[in-house]
């Protein structure tokens, strides 16, 4: 059996890759969101389809925040 030296800092590569991961999984889901958003329009009542995009605006804005230099951990 092998061990790993220094398995901490595996273990943080890990779930550094891990979080990669599933964050551009949900900002993908978040433009796909955007560019199916105006084919809902006359399937949503009018009060879900206005709550919908404010939150996708909001989404999309945080997004674009969290992708400002400087803002990485």
């Amino acid at each position: 059996m092998r061990l790993i030296d220094n398995w901490r800092s595996e273990m943080l590569r890990l779930h550094s890759t891990r979080t990669a991961i599933v964050s551009a999984a949900f900002w993908s889901a978040v433009g796909g969101g955007i560019m199916i958003w105006p084919a809902l329009a006359d399937h949503l009542p009018t009060g879900a389809y206005a709550l919908g995009g404010v939150a996708l605006s909001i989404a999309f804005g945080v997004a674009r925040l969290l992708k400002q230099p400087g803002t990485e951990n």
